[in-house]
């Protein structure tokens, strides 16, 4: 995996579901799922959904399991979300050490960005 290109998007999108208020609208409870699962599971990265769904990438026929295309960047408000509240995925973790990105180029997303859980 390409860190640096994986961690390109330094800033939330226009209607990021992380921000405060203009992020597009999910299903009631969606948010709060995938922040608690961000928060629970180091492993797991939440990919921009600008980056993905007109990318290549698959889903098996029941439309379930996802099949990235190697296009997919990490959500910056999903980043920026995880800095607020001192946690780093393993992904922003290697980025970091291996100096593809800083958590201060995301630091001014965490304005922008709804923190509680």
């Amino acid at each position: 995996m390409n860190l640096r290109k994986f961690f390109r998007l330094k800033a939330p999108c226009a209607n990021c579901p992380f921000l405060k208020a203009g992020g597009i609208e999910l299903n009631p409870g969606r948010l709060e799922g995938i922040k608690a699962h961000l928060l629970r599971d180091d492993y797991s990265s939440f990919y921009c959904h600008k980056t993905t769904h007109h990318t290549g990438e698959e889903e098996d026929e029941d439309g379930g399991v996802y099949s990235p295309s190697g296009k997919e960047a990490h959500c910056a408000g999903a980043v920026a979300f995880l800095l607020s509240r001192g946690r780093h995925n393993i992904a922003m973790r290697l980025a970091f050490i291996e100096g593809h990105t800083v958590p201060a180029d995301f630091e001014p997303a965490i304005n922008m960005i709804a923190t509680e859980s």
